[in-house]
């Protein structure tokens, strides 16, 4: 027998994420959630949600999440809280202004 799983160690298992829309699933690994998490520590609803990937009108949020606090997510209970982007923005969003900006210089050498 595992003496850690006797103790109840283990180790952090991916998180399944699944859109609002289109319903694109993939797994989020625990260095990606604890990002997510103090990214959005101030959102009342969901503190792992990001923007969809796929669709863009749609959010990523954990089909079964526990926090570090203990606190239980749900797909089917934070859905109904959530309203997805507007599609008419979609091309906005993706093109749009972004923080930081790549900029190229050229020698004229």
């Amino acid at each position: 027998m595992d003496i850690f799983n006797l103790l109840g160690f283990r180790k952090n298992q991916p998180v399944l994420v699944r859109c609002t829309y289109c319903y694109y699933e993939f797994h989020l690994s625990p260095r990606e959630v604890r990002l997510l998490e103090k990214q959005n520590a101030t959102d009342p609803v969901c503190p792992v949600k990001e923007e969809c990937d796929i669709c863009h009108i749609g959010f990523m949020i954990p089909v079964r999440y526990s926090d570090k606090r203990g606190k239980l997510y749900l797909y089917h209970e934070i859905k109904p809280k959530l309203k997805n982007l507007d599609p008419n923005t979609v091309m906005e969003r993706i093109f749009g202004n972004h923080e930081h900006d790549i900029f190229f210089f050229l020698d004229h050498d």
